[in-house]
């Protein structure tokens, strides 16, 4: 027996309903999409804000180690310097002392500049004092870097000399 033509049309749109609605669900909406684009972008600005706080951080360190280096290697020039009693009395550091500050400008190489050029960005003073005849030479030298930045940085290294007389 044959159903009746009603309750195969029934069957028929419940059918089509139910396929209707699953082809619904299964894409997003324009909101979700938007919602999930948000989210994303800011995923992406956090992690761009982690690498270039990496990235300044790592400049900082490299010029940081380059102004130690332009320190030690002044410092290694006035350990270098003779101090004899003789005879004859030698004191190549004699000829060091300083009234004051000197300052000169040097490339991250150690190139030597009278004024701050975009290469010769590290600023290096020495002072040496002669404290007197039986007293030790004392020797200052700071090379300031990060002068572009607004906050400059300073690396001081400081030693005393003593006179074999």
């Amino acid at each position: 027996m044959r159903p009746s033509g009603n309750s195969s049309c029934a069957v028929t749109l419940a059918g089509n309903a139910a396929r209707g609605s699953r082809s619904r669900a299964a894409g997003f909406t324009l909101v979700e999409v938007m919602v999930a684009m948000v989210v994303a972008s800011i995923g992406l600005l956090g992690t761009v804000a982690v690498q270039q706080t990496m990235f300044n951080a790592t400049a900082n360190a490299s010029d940081a180690a380059v102004a130690t280096r332009l320190a030690m290697r002044a410092m290694e020039e006035y350990d270098a310097k003779i101090i004899t009693a003789g005879p004859p009395l030698v004191d190549q550091m004699a000829a060091a002392v300083t009234t004051g500050w000197s300052t000169s400008y040097l490339s991250s190489l150690g190139a030597v500049s009278a004024t701050q050029t975009p290469d010769c960005r590290f600023k290096r003073e020495v002072q040496v004092v002669n404290l007197g005849p039986s007293q030790p030479y004392n020797i200052s030298v700071q090379v300031t870097y990060a002068m572009d930045t607004g906050a400059p940085k300073i690396v001081r290294l400081d030693s005393q000399r003593y006179k074999t007389w």
